[in-house]
């Protein structure tokens, strides 16, 4: 018999389970039903619930608008209590009842569930004591764009593919379930697809019986893991199994990129293989979960996702679409080790709450770089870690936006704002410093020990601060209040006074909240003395107890410094800026600085003051001009060009961009052409793409386009063109829309449709900005991958003219948008259209919208006071230093 979508349905209800949770005593009803998931019932549920099994049956059909399934739940009660399921709908107009059905308890037919607020309740007089069974058949949105469950359509090959994507609470819009993290549940998923497509899950399939043009995939249960972690993903994939892992991983990806693929399997197993080695030994545990396999998948919204057994990876991160630089070779290890690290911190022992979401994501960062460190030792792993990571905490920690580490959460609504730089970046930063404070030994047997305590089950951060109290030895509440529970950071300055004789006479630090709030971080750092060239005179260690003043007399009598570094090795967490002596003698001597840690450290510090307003952007800018070609690391380089680019396109007046754009090009395009390494090179390359301006450097990227001109060593791509074309649309160049309008003839494939859609929002035209604009809010079928590659091209910063028209309204979208969109939509989203724009008015516009919008959620009103900060910033230094030199030019005037 042929299996069809609809009767197959009727085959895969003879599925039941039983789940996880903590146990309490009592029979009280839940809380009052809201919308989302609020902390009041997930507790009451977490109390009263235990045991969960899920038993899931879907029908994975092509094209289908819908997916149909059938779930079983067995859950424990302690009390014949009222159960309540999570089942939300992300579609406008769409009413949850409308798509339950058939609902069931303990066998018997429920003609009394309430659907409503977001919730089913299904009354305790159909329950008891023990362990109950509840089914119901479903029906949950598939789209492109802007639902738990996505479809892709590959127009290569015309073939389909269809993944989940369930953090941080969405797997309730595709099933009815307990959405919180702290009811770990077992799965058991079924699941009938076309014959022609493979299905991946969190286990291994069990059994695959084929009948015709249809299959029946049955898996394997799962151990506990979390809503969020459970995913599945389905079509006609290549398959790839890396027969040298004891977990024997495969690899799927869609065939259209099997061959792009197969080139990068050496290393991307390997990294995978030695990762998942390296973790076990680090955290004394052997990989939890019963195999482990990777997904590459197109237009994947994030970077990788974690799920248990079963890494989803975006294709691009992967399968490099340009030339790889080092840059480009980190994030792919970085994002691979982040998430094997999650198998253990995450998905082995899982946060309770959303509130300690650091907990999971800091750790896979900071694990990442430390295995980084082992299995990559070309790269300075610490060196990186400091250029990729820590600016970005710094960026948002000095806002009026920024939060705790701890970000209370008290409904799950609000937990895709908590995703951003404080617990990507900052948290990783805090756990460096924690591991310098502690010491490495006790640091690493804290964490083993947190691991083993909670294995398949929950725990919070104060978990963790027990261990490092039992591994230390010492007191630390007053520390973990400081850097989890205290939001900003402090900024730590040197003062240091010498004698006649040349030698130091006194050298304090000081320390002081950057938002003027009273904050203080116990902290551990290294302080640096150097010579000219950064030789290291005296390198001391130094313990802050917190805020105000701490002297160093050890260091006396020294003899006088050419400079002091307070963060030496990059240890510390926070601004630390050199003091007027120190940074005249960096600027004249960066280029000798022979330490490359030491220089980069340098680097950003500089780069600190100018964001302060203490440099003038043009005196970085011709920093760069003079020392970038000198550095030998691209990851390096990229970090100074792409400030020197910041500096050139936002905080330069018009006639500073005028008068340094030809000597800035200069530079760039001679690193291009004459840098040692090709990854030098293309880094050399993209920035003088980026900041073309004169009409000589356009017409060299109309000859690098042509093919005219190349740039040694790297091979010009479908995306580097597509680049190309939209660096001339930003620039208003005449030639760009056709020049586009033929690349887009001659470049078929998904993802240069994707790049020809971005490339067209720079054009400089109000009109096609507002074309744009209203596609992001009225076309169902426009993925976020394309609105995500495009509102940056059209809020580029020489455009906000063109823009500020529009920023009002993009304000006005941000509810909408937090509830429809997947996580860090909103954060690309406010960077793209408050952070094109640099003017007062512009500056007014967001004030405005915070004064008038009193009903804002908290969470939204924080990321707009965070990209806020960045405008007030540019407006701040342009106003400063475009006087300066207006002054300047008014005392030289005869």
């Amino acid at each position: 018999m042929t299996l069809r979508a609809v009767p197959v349905l009727s085959l895969l209800l003879l599925f039941v389970s039983c789940c996880a949770a903590v146990y309490a005593q009592g029979g009280a009803g839940p809380p009052t039903l809201e919308p989302g998931v609020p902390r009041e019932l997930a507790r009451w549920r977490a109390a009263h619930y235990r045991d969960v099994r899920y038993a899931l049956a879907v029908s994975l059909t092509p094209n289908a608008e819908l997916l149909q399934g059938r779930v079983s739940i067995a859950v424990t009660l302690d009390a014949p209590v009222d159960l309540v399921l999570d089942w939300r709908m992300t579609q406008q107009g769409v009413e949850a009842r409308e798509r339950v059905s058939d609902i069931k308890a303990n066998g018997r037919e429920v003609s009394d569930a309430r659907i409503a607020d977001e919730h089913i309740l299904i009354p305790r007089s159909h329950l008891r004591a023990g362990v109950n069974t509840v089914e119901l058949s479903f029906a949950s949105p598939v789209s492109a764009s802007g639902s738990a469950v996505t479809r892709y359509l590959d127009r290569e090959d015309n073939s389909e593919y269809v993944y989940t994507l369930f953090v941080p609470s969405d797997a309730s819009t595709a099933f009815p379930c307990f959405d919180q993290p702290d009811l770990k549940a077992r799965f058991t998923l079924t699941a009938s697809a076309p014959t022609a497509w493979s299905i991946v899950s969190n286990t291994a399939a069990r059994t695959v019986t084929r009948s015709g043009t249809w299959s029946l995939w049955v898996f394997g249960e799962t151990q506990p893991i979390s809503t969020y972690v459970f995913a599945f993903a389905a079509g006609p994939f290549a398959e790839f199994r890396d027969d040298g892992s004891p977990l024997g991983t495969h690899l799927f990806v869609r065939k259209s990129k099997a061959e792009a693929a197969r080139k990068e399997l050496p290393e991307v197993f390997r990294l995978n293989r030695e990762g998942v080695k390296f973790f076990e030994g680090y955290f004394a545990r052997r990989f939890p979960f019963p195999k482990y396999d990777l997904v590459i998948l197109p237009e994947f919204p994030f970077r990788g996702m974690e799920h248990a057994g079963a890494t989803f990876l975006r294709e691009e991160t992967i399968i490099f679409p340009s030339d790889p630089t080092a840059n480009d070779l980190w994030s792919r290890a970085d994002v691979m080790l982040h998430e094997a690290a999650h198998q253990w911190f995450g998905d082995l022992v899982t946060m309770r709450w959303f509130d300690d979401l650091w907990l999971k994501e800091g750790f896979a960062t900071f694990m990442a770089s430390k295995a980084v460190e082992r299995l990559l030792p070309q790269f300075d792993a610490w060196k990186v870690f400091y250029l990729r990571t820590k600016p970005l905490a710094y960026e948002t920690d000095a806002t009026k936006g920024t939060t705790p580490i701890w970000q209370e959460i008290t409904n799950l609504s609000a937990a895709k704002s908590a995703y951003g730089n404080i617990v990507y970046r900052k948290a990783p930063s805090m756990l460096r410093q924690a591991e310098f404070y502690l010491g490495e030994r006790e640091f690493r047997q804290a964490v083993q020990s947190f691991v083993a305590e909670h294995d398949y089950a929950n725990a919070e951060w104060a978990d963790l601060v027990r261990a490092f109290e039992r591994a230390s030895g010492r007191k630390l509440d007053a520390w973990a209040d400081a850097w989890v529970k205290r939001r900003g950071m402090p900024d730590v300055r040197v003062e240091w006074t010498t004698n006649r004789r040349g030698q130091l006479q006194r050298l304090d630090l000081t320390q002081r909240d950057v938002l003027g709030e009273g904050g203080a971080w116990p902290m551990r750092v290294k302080l640096l003395l150097a010579g000219p060239n950064g030789a290291r005179l005296r390198v001391v260690d130094v313990t802050l107890p917190g805020g105000g003043r701490t002297p160093v007399d050890k260091l006396l009598p020294t003899p006088r410094p050419a400079f002091v570094f307070a963060n030496f090795e990059d240890y510390g967490y926070g601004r630390f800026l050199l003091d007027d002596a120190s940074r005249r003698a960096v600027l004249e001597n960066l280029g000798a600085v022979e330490d490359d840690f030491l220089r980069a450290l340098l680097w950003g510090s500089l780069w600190e003051s100018v964001r302060e307003a203490e440099l003038a952007p043009s005196d970085f800018i011709e920093l760069v001009i003079k020392h970038a070609p000198r550095e030998r690391d691209d990851v390096a380089l990229q970090f100074v060009l792409a400030r020197a680019q910041m500096a050139f396109t936002r905080y330069l007046s018009t006639t500073q961009t005028l008068r340094l754009a030809p000597r800035l090009e200069r530079m760039l395009r001679e690193g291009m052409s004459r840098a040692e390494t090709a990854p030098l090179r293309i880094t050399f390359f993209r920035t003088f793409r980026d900041v073309a301006l004169t009409a000589e450097a356009r017409q060299e990227l109309i000859r690098i386009l042509s093919g005219e001109a190349t740039v040694p060593g790297m091979t010009l791509r479908a995306r580097d063109r597509f680049d190309l074309v939209r660096a001339l649309m930003t620039g208003g160049d005449g030639r760009a829309p056709g020049l586009l309008k033929k690349l887009g003839a001659e470049e078929k494939t998904d993802d240069a449709r994707r790049y020809a859609y971005a490339a067209g929002a720079a054009w400089p035209d109000g009109a096609v900005k507002r074309r744009y604009f209203a596609e992001y809010l009225t076309d169902k079928d426009l993925s976020e991958s394309w609105i995500e590659a495009s509102f940056g091209p059209l809020n580029a910063p020489r455009q906000d003219v063109l823009t500020l028209p529009l920023l009002g309204a993009a304000l006005a979208e941000l509810p909408a948008l937090k509830r429809t969109r997947k996580i860090f939509f909103v954060n690309g989203w406010l960077a793209a259209f408050v952070g094109g724009q640099c003017s007062e008015r512009a500056l007014g516009v967001v004030r405005n919208f915070l004064a008038a919008e009193t009903a804002l959620d908290r969470d939204l009103r924080l990321k707009v006071l965070e990209a806020a900060d960045g405008l007030e910033r540019c407006v701040r230094v342009r106003a400063r230093y475009a006087r300066e030199e207006r002054d300047a030019a008014g005392a030289r005037a005869p």
